[in-house]
């Protein structure tokens, strides 16, 4: 990377996660045990969309009630008729593991960092148990295909808000407002905010959304635009978003996108 280092992801992914933790505690209202989101300790191989959603990091309810953080790669999904059943391998545990999806408070796609808040209906619809592909899945809805169209988009624009360690409410409304003016149809506002701010994104999911871009998907530049609203949506230009949007800038114009 030529303007970026580890401490501009840092900052970054803090800001993410004091937003995911507010959420989560204002949801769920006990502490998580064990893994956290982002353990770098217990890294994940994923594959990049469209493919379906495989690799997890859940926050899963046990028997006595008590919630922990796994992050799990899912095998098999058995579909009964008031749950779902998750075999997946356990990387804290090491071993092949089953999850009831009615446990499941939160799953997090760890190839996007999009957040589930319904497990158990994620899951009833999850393609491995559809065997359907994720553009099947998409198209039942015109806001989930819209996010997934920009999830690169929203990956990166995503992380230039989050830079200096926030991501306020204005940063958000414009990343929103790419999505919306993105698809050829009107969209339901609150569900494409929905699914916005659910994403959680990590350096990793940064690399591959940029990588992506530079090898021809997604549109630039509608992205660089966007980009620069992001940067001034709080009224102030900081040194971080502007490392952010250099980097991106640079990287696309060196791949001839822009």
């Amino acid at each position: 990377m030529t303007n970026l280092n580890i401490d501009h992801f840092v900052t970054a992914r803090a800001a993410f996660r004091r937003r995911l933790s507010d959420v989560r505690a204002e949801r769920l209202g006990r502490k998580v045990a064990g893994a956290e989101f982002d353990d770098h300790g217990m890294l994940v191989e994923v594959d990049d969309p469209p493919a379906p959603p495989m690799a997890f990091h859940i926050v899963y309810t046990d028997a006595k009630q008590q919630l922990s953080g796994r992050c799990i790669t899912l095998r098999n999904l058995l579909h009964e008729v008031a749950e779902v059943r998750l075999t997946a391998y356990c990387h804290m545990r090491g071993s092949m593991r089953m999850f009831m999806a009615s446990r499941v408070a939160e799953a997090t796609d760890l190839a996007t960092g999009e957040v589930h808040e319904n497990a158990l209906a994620y899951f009833r619809e999850h393609p491995l148990l559809r065997q359907m592909t994720a553009d099947d899945l998409a198209s039942r809805s015109p806001e989930l295909l819209a996010v997934q169209s920009c999830r690169d988009e929203i990956i990166i624009l995503s992380f230039v808000g989050a830079a200096d360690g926030e991501f306020d409410e204005a940063e958000q409304d414009e990343i929103i407002k790419h999505v919306l003016f993105s698809a050829d149809e009107p969209l339901d506002e609150h569900e494409v905010r929905r699914r916005v701010r659910s994403w959680v994104p990590d350096e990793r999911a940064f690399e591959r959304a940029l990588a992506r871009m530079c090898a021809g998907e997604g549109n630039p530049k509608a992205l660089m635009r966007t980009m620069r609203k992001v940067i001034d949506a709080d009224g102030e230009v900081d040194p971080e978003e502007v490392a952010f949007a250099s980097e991106v800038q640079l990287r696309l114009k060196n791949a001839g996108r822009l």
